[in-house]
Order: C-alpha cells, then structure tokens, then sequence
C-alpha cells in the first residue's frame, strides 16, 4: 500500500520531487496493465494480487461469523469480488450501504422492496448486498453470479436466498415477468459493449411489466481522474461508450466508461428512465433506475 504524499514538493539530493497524483499512479498502472495484457498474464496476475490481498486480511480477521449471525465469505471470495472488498470491514459496510440506496431509491419510486415479490441480484458475488436482504418477509430474494465457488458459498450460508450460475453470454436461469427488481452494482463496468446490450435486454424479458432495472456505470466523474488517454476521453465526449480490455470480459480487468446519454439513449433505450444519481455509489459509480413499460 503507497504512503500519502505531502502536496508540497520534496527536496532530495537531485533536486526536488513533485507530488504523486491519483492520475499520475493511475497513468503508471495502465501501463503495466497494457504490459500484462499484451504478454497474455493479465489475469494470472490479477489472481495473484487477489490473492495476496486475502492472505493479508486472512491474518487481520478471524472472527467468521458476524452480527446479523451470517458467515462472513473467505477473504480470497471477497478478493475476487473486488480488491477492496478483501477487507471484512469495507465489504461489509459497502454492501450494506448499497443494499440503503436500492431501498432508498425504490422508496422514491413509489415501490418499497418490502411490497415487491420477487428480486434478482445479478452479479451478487459472495452475497456482498443480498445478504442484507435477510429482514424481508414476503419478498422472495434470488441472485445469479458467473462465479460457481461464490453460488456455492451463498447457497450454503445465506438460506434466505436462492441464487443459481449463469454463463457469460445470456439467457438469465428465468422465465420471463419472473422480477419486480433486477439490479446490478459494478457488473456493466465489466462487460464489452455487445454483451452489455444482449444482457439488458435479458433484464427486459425477465422483468415483470412496471419492473424495475437498476444498475451502476462508471460515468463522467473518471473523465475528471484522466484514467483515460486523449482519445478515449475524446470518443466517450462524442457519446461513444468506451472499453478497455474487452478480451477479458467479466473480470475486474475489463472496465467500461458510459455517458448518461448514451446509457439513456441506447443500452435502456427500451426502459423509462426514473432515477438517476450520478457518483452515488462510493461517490464514483453513477447509479440509474429504470422501468419496464407496462
């Protein structure tokens, strides 16, 4: 983990040492990723890292079970999920502060989760949100993830829920008008624009009429951290969505920057837009509410 560097310019015996910014660190990560990628070890090096990350908060946590009497995921689960997550705290105080917002924003939208039969979390992990969907009564609470060791765990420690595996290409396990709710945090980001488009229009059929689809993008808030080069920044101002590292889709590796128009005009063109909070999810992921015509 980088030390923080004081704003102010160090002096050294080879003059002095400009401060490291964020898209500074950024610049030299996306080039040791372009690196990995061309000599085909990206992703064992990213399973690398993800591994480290759970050794380490393997030796910080030990505790397992937590407050709301769950078993709290492995830390090499909770790696893969995202490398933040390996930390038992941060896993936890972000699902729960997400699971808030969905609620929160169904709440605005006239439908609290309480009223709804039927929810799906698509891409719900090792249960980092769908755990906190353990209060509800009447509501039945299903997830689907890609990773088979994760629909595992959740099968065995979260009885409140049914959750199933699904390829990387659609169909979802469901019939269709099977949701009153389909959300999605950090699952777009990870997919190449064709299967965004063929996954969206799964949501559709699976979507009971007046459903509602929720889901997270990373928007124009990254324009601002300049993770993007000229041209990249230059094709998602002209509306394009942009994609880096499409070759690896569904992992961490593969991200996916959308303007607001362009997700309101063309991925959920066939949706009515309700909500939308840009920066909502740990101030950076935009977050937007959708629904099914009836």
């Amino acid at each position: 983990m980088l030390r923080d560097i004081s704003p102010a310019e160090r002096p050294t015996p080879f003059g002095t040492v400009p401060p490291v910014t964020e898209p500074a660190l950024w610049g030299l990560r996306r080039s040791l990723l372009d690196l990995t990628d061309k000599l085909h070890l990206a992703r064992p090096a990213i399973r690398a890292y993800e591994l480290v990350l759970a050794a380490k908060s393997d030796l910080l946590d030990r505790s397992g079970r937590e407050g709301d009497g769950l078993q709290l995921p492995p830390a090499r689960l909770r790696a893969q999920a995202g490398p933040r997550h390996a930390d038992a705290g941060y896993f936890l105080r972000s699902g729960r502060r997400h699971a808030e917002l969905i609620r929160e924003l169904l709440e605005e939208a006239g439908s609290p989760i309480e009223e709804l039969e039927a929810i799906l979390d698509w891409g719900c992990g090792c249960g980092r949100i769908l755990r906190h969907w353990k209060p509800l009564r009447q509501t039945r609470v299903l997830g689907c993830d890609i990773n088979p060791k994760m629909v595992e765990w959740c099968n065995e420690n979260l009885p409140f829920a049914d959750v199933d595996a699904n390829d990387l290409s659609p169909p979802f396990p469901y019939s269709g008008s099977s949701f009153e709710l389909v959300y999605a945090l950090s699952v777009i980001t990870h997919l190449p624009e064709d299967l965004q488009h063929a996954w969206i229009g799964d949501c559709f059929r699976v979507l009971k009429p007046k459903g509602y689809l929720l889901f997270s993008t990373l928007g124009e808030h990254y324009l601002s951290l300049k993770r993007l080069t000229e041209g990249e920044r230059k094709a998602f101002s002209n509306g394009e969505v942009v994609v880096l590292y499409e070759d690896s889709p569904g992992t961490s590796l593969c991200s996916a920057y959308h303007p607001p128009a362009y997700v309101r005009e063309k991925l959920a063109a066939d949706f009515d837009a309700v909500s939308f909070r840009p920066a909502a999810e740990d101030g950076r992921h935009d977050i937007y509410l959708f629904q099914k015509p009836a």
